[in-house]
């Protein structure tokens, strides 16, 4: 517990001066961290099994440690399976896929696409040490020779440069190169959010380097777009999203997006997060899908009611307890066979 509180507590710095991309991938989503809540929870667990079988005056003490177990997987679950990421749509515009905050290359060789995870940061690649990438289908591979966490690109040429202050204010870059038994291709940098074609045997073949997406289950489109400012002001007061969402059965429904009233559909939540002016208007939306909240919400209603149990009906069981013992023999004898 005193790591794991240590550990929150630099993340909290950290994150304030990194930004939350930052913090994530060096804390929030790493395997260690992932054992330390684990950790936790088996701890808290075995400490519960010690004192088994409960009598009736312990059952706030089950309650509240079953509560804090089930928060703690339902936490896991939702960092590991759930998903974090954002929106963007001009006015008239749809789409039917999130972008995540991860960095990813998506290769497409002949037709076929394949997304590889592309965190460099933690383990960037070198000359003497590539990182390699095989699509799937073909006998093609991509080999990431070189990486800067942060590079200007000036009249086509790529160079590192100084890194920002804020990790949302970089833009890095990897030089890649494609290989395959028919030829391959000389390395070459690919900037943020940009991509490389090259002409190979087996067909045409292009790479990007850019964040992960994932698709919807279903298609967003913005309709109509609105912002009030303030008075005499041009600071924005509040600002709200009109959508429509298409199913795959062709099914469709309109909703309206503000800044407090998210729109739950099908497990997503969509949160109006900010937006872009300009003709047309363009809505950024932040998307989440937390699989794991229902046994958030069991846990913490389980440690509520274990704490209420615990501060205020085991005080009453014990003091009827007494009271009992306190009677007479003969009075307690009447009270058996009455009862």
């Amino acid at each position: 517990m005193v790591t794991l509180a240590i550990t929150c507590g630099v993340a909290t710095f950290y994150e304030s001066s990194r930004g939350t991309a930052a913090a994530q991938r060096v804390f929030y989503q790493t395997r260690w961290f992932t054992a330390l809540l684990s950790l936790l929870a088996v701890n808290i667990l075995f400490s519960m099994l010690k004192r088994y079988p409960w009598s009736r005056h312990q059952a706030g003490f089950v309650m509240a440690h079953v509560g804090i177990v089930l928060l703690l997987v339902g936490s896991l679950i939702s960092l590991h399976r759930g998903l974090d990421g954002t929106v963007a749509l001009y006015e008239g515009d749809g789409t039917g896929a999130v972008t995540l905050r991860e960095r990813a290359l998506t290769v497409d060789v002949a037709g076929r696409q394949h997304t590889f995870p592309a965190d460099f940061d933690s383990r960037p690649p070198r000359p003497d040490r590539p990182a390699v990438f095989a699509v799937p289908g073909t006998p093609v591979t991509v080999v990431a020779d070189d990486y800067a966490p942060h590079a200007e690109v000036s009249g086509g040429t790529v160079r590192p440069a100084p890194l920002p202050s804020r990790e949302e204010r970089r833009a890095p870059a990897v030089r890649v190169r494609f290989d395959s038994p028919a030829g391959g291709t000389a390395s070459a940098w690919v900037p943020w959010g940009e991509s490389v074609d090259a002409d190979l045997a087996e067909g045409a073949a292009t790479v990007t380097f850019g964040e992960r997406e994932v698709p919807l289950p279903f298609r967003l489109t913005l309709l109509d777009f609105r912002a009030d400012t303030y008075p005499g002001s041009r600071r924005a007061a509040s600002y709200e999203s009109r959508v429509r969402v298409d199913e795959p059965d062709g099914s469709r429904s309109e909703h309206l997006i503000s800044m407090n009233h998210p729109l739950h559909h099908r497990g997503y939540i969509f949160f109006q997060a900010s937006f872009v002016e300009g003709q047309p208007m363009m809505s950024i939306l932040s998307v989440s899908r937390s699989p794991g909240l229902p046994l958030v919400y069991l846990g913490t209603a389980l440690i509520s009611l274990g704490v209420a149990w615990m501060f205020y009906v085991k005080p009453w069981l014990v003091r009827r307890q007494a009271r009992r013992a306190a009677r007479p023999s003969w009075t307690n004898s009447v009270a058996e066979v009455t009862s």
